[in-house]
């Protein structure tokens, strides 16, 4: 055998695992986003501290859990409206095309009935006192949501 096959051989292995790294890699950043979760707003779907992964090539659903850029930086929160819901908040209750969501939680503060515009989504953080969401942004853009959230580990809330 010679040194150059010797040397193939002996570096194929290598090389196997360096095309399976930036396979994963690429596939990791233009496919999943990743966010250390900070602050209570999610909170008990999601703890300060816990590690998320978000899938960002799917279009979001009601009741998805999304990550959105906003002028204060990226945020976390449910969405409760899409383009062509009427949602509104009265009475710290929650109504999305005029029938009352059911919720373990109360929503604070008030927002007039409004239809949610095409290519824009209406988002309420899950721990809803004191949180930066709709309430404060408005309808959110399609083009400021990063992605769907896929799956978290859990850091932080454990006990």
């Amino acid at each position: 055998m010679s040194r150059k096959q010797l040397i193939y051989k002996w570096l194929w292995p290598f090389e196997k695992l360096v095309i399976l790294a930036v396979a994963i890699s690429v596939v990791l950043i233009f496919v999943f986003s990743f966010h250390i979760c900070s602050g209570s707003s999610m909170y008990p779907t999601i703890s300060d501290g816990d590690m998320c992964l978000f899938y960002r090539q799917d279009t979001p659903v009601r009741g998805d859990i999304v990550s959105y850029k906003t002028p204060s930086g990226m945020k976390i929160g449910r969405a409760v409206g899409i383009a062509g819901d009427r949602v509104s908040i009265d009475h710290e209750k929650l109504y999305v095309n005029g029938y009352e969501q059911e919720s373990f939680y109360t929503v604070p503060g008030n927002v007039a009935e409004h239809t949610v515009k095409s290519g824009e989504i209406f988002i309420v953080n899950d721990y809803r006192t004191d949180t930066s969401d709709s309430r404060k942004y408005g309808d959110i853009s399609l083009k400021n949501v990063e992605g769907v959230y896929f799956a978290s580990l859990r850091t932080g809330g454990v006990s």
